[in-house]
C-alpha cells in the first residue's frame, strides 16, 4: 500500500487540483480524438490518471470515485477497473500524521488504553484509515481513524465538485445521474463523518442478527471510542472484490447468506445497509459473510417498503403507490411490456436465477431508448435512489458470486411473512 504526505485542506487548492485532472483528461480524450487513423477511445490511461488523482486527495472526490466503480453498466471497462481498485488501494496516510491528534483525544492515555497500535494501517478510505491494535485485555481490534482536517476537506470539495460534475458527460453519463450522484454523494459524506451513529447501527444490526448462521459482523468497543474513532472487533475476510477465487460450493453458500440478508434487513429489520461496494463484504474459507461499514444505513418508510413489494406484483401499481409516476399521463404499456418479458421466466415460483446467464445489466442496457421515451410518464419516486442503488450493488455482488438462486420464493417467503406479522423462525 502506498503512501502519500497529508492532502491539503484549502478550497482553491482542492479545487486546482480537481481541475487540472479534468483539464488533463479532456486533453488527453480530445488528442486521441483528432488523431488520425484512431478508430477508437483507449480508455486505460484515463482511468489510471483518474484513480491516481482520486486515490491521492482522499474526501469526497475519492468516495465519489468509489461510488462511481459500481456503474459498471455506464462507464468504459478500464475506468470501472481503475476506479474499482480504489476500495482496496488507497494511498494511506503515515501513522505519525495521527499519533499526536490520537493522543490528543484519548488525553494523553492512548497507550494506557492500548497495548499496541500496528503503524502500518490495513486499509485506507476516503475519510479516514484503519489500524490494527490491542486492548490492555488484549483484545485483536481495529482503529478506523478519520484523517485529520477532513471536515474541512469535505466542504472544501463539495464545494467545488457541482462544478466540475459536468466533467462525466465526457464518460457518457446522463446529466439526472450526474446530479442525482451529487445529492447522494452529499448525504453519503455527512453519515459517514458521524461514527457515532455508525456505532448505533452497527449495534442495531449486531442485535438483530445474532446468531444468523453463515453472517459475521464485529462489535464495537464503545468504551475505547471517541470523536472521529471508531474501535471495532478485527475480524478478518477476504474482499467480495476477490470472491470468483472461491471455490463454486462456497460461492454459492455466500450468495444464499447475501440474499437472506438483505431481505432480512428489508422485511425484519426495516433498516438498510446501503453501501455495498466489495470493500465492505468480506468472505472466509468457510463460507461466512463479514459485513463492515456501518456508516450508512437507511430506515426504510413502511410507504417505501409497501411500494416495492407492490412493484414485485404489479408494475403500474407500484409505481403509483411510490409516486413514480407524471399525475395524468399514460401508463407507459410498451416499457412495462419488455420489463415483464425480461424478469418473468426469472421470478417465477422455484425457478433458479442465474445472475451470469441472465446478465440482466446487458438487457436493461437495451431498454435505454424506450425508457427515454417514457419519461412524460414516469417521474423520480422520492426516497427511492439509495434503495435502488443498493440493489444495483447487490446484483454486482451477485454476478460476481456466479449466484443461482430461487429469489421468487425468497421473496414470497418474506413479503408473506411481513404481512402476517410472523417472527422470522
Amino acid at each position: 500500500m502506498s503512501r502519500f504526505s497529508r492532502p491539503s485542506a484549502s478550497a482553491l487548492g482542492r479545487f486546482l487540483q480537481l481541475g487540472g485532472t479534468g483539464a488533463r483528461i479532456a486533453g488527453n480524450l480530445l488528442v486521441q480524438r483528432i488523431t488520425p487513423g484512431k478508430a477508437r477511445i483507449d480508455w486505460q490511461p484515463v482511468g489510471e490518471l483518474l484513480g491516481d488523482a482520486l486515490g491521492q486527495m482522499k474526501g469526497p472526490v475519492l468516495k465519489l470515485g468509489q461510488q462511481a466503480s459500481q456503474w459498471q453498466d455506464l462507464l468504459p471497462e478500464p475506468i470501472s477497473a481503475a476506479l474499482a481498485r480504489l476500495q482496496n488501494q488507497v494511498p494511506s496516510l503515515p501513522f505519525a500524521a495521527l499519533e499526536a491528534n490520537l493522543q490528543r483525544l484519548y488525553d494523553g492515555r492512548l497507550y494506557d488504553l492500548f497495548e499496541s497500535i500496528e503503524p502500518t494501517p490495513a486499509a485506507a478510505a476516503s475519510l479516514g484509515q484503519v489500524h490494527r491494535a490491542r486492548d490492555r485485555q488484549g483484545r485483536a481490534l481495529i482503529m478506523k481513524v478519520q484523517y485529520p482536517g477532513i471536515h474541512a476537506i469535505c466542504e472544501a470539495d463539495l464545494r467545488q465538485l457541482r462544478r466540475l460534475m459536468p466533467l462525466g458527460r465526457l464518460f457518457g453519463t446522463p446529466p439526472a445521474r450526474l446530479e442525482a450522484v451529487y445529492t447522494e454523494l452529499q448525504r453519503a459524506i455527512g453519515e459517514e463523518l458521524d461514527y457515532a451513529a455508525e456505532r448505533e447501527n452497527l449495534e442495531a444490526f449486531r442485535a438483530h442478527f445474532s446468531g444468523w448462521p453463515g453472517i459475521g459482523i464485529p462489535f464495537a468497543a464503545s468504551e475505547l471510542c471517541r470523536p472521529g474513532v471508531l474501535v471495532l472487533e478485527d475480524r478478518p475476510g477476504r474482499s467480495m472484490a476477490e470472491v470468483e477465487q472461491a471455490p463454486a460450493d462456497v460461492r454459492q453458500r455466500l450468495a444464499e447468506s447475501l440474499c437472506q440478508w438483505l431481505a432480512e434487513q428489508a422485511f425484519g429489520l426495516q433498516r438498510l445497509h446501503t453501501d455495498p461496494h466489495p470493500g465492505n463484504l468480506a468472505w472466509t474459507e468457510r463460507g461466512e459473510l463479514v459485513v463492515y461499514d456501518f456508516g450508512s444505513v437507511l430506515r426504510l418508510e413502511p410507504r417505501l417498503l409497501a411500494g416495492y413489494v407492490q412493484i414485485f406484483e404489479a408494475l403500474e401499481a407500484g409505481f403509483q403507490m411510490l409516486g413514480g409516476r407524471q399525475p395524468g399521463s399514460m401508463p407507459p404499456h410498451g416499457l412495462y411490456r419488455r420489463i415483464h418479458l425480461m424478469l418473468h421466466p426469472l421470478l417465477q415460483p422455484g425457478t433458479q436465477w442465474d445472475f451470469r446467464e441472465a446478465a440482466l445489466h446487458q438487457q436493461l442496457s437495451e431498454l435505454f431508448p424506450l425508457l427515454m421515451s417514457a419519461l412524460g410518464s414516469l417521474q423520480p419516486a422520492s426516497g427511492t435512489l439509495l434503495i435502488n442503488r443498493t440493489l444495483e450493488g447487490h446484483y454486482w455482488n451477485l454476478y460476481r458470486l456466479g449466484a443461482r438462486l430461487p429469489i421468487a420464493d425468497l421473496l414470497a417467503e418474506h413479503i408473506e411473512r411481513w404481512r402476517s406479522g410472523a417472527p422470522r423462525p
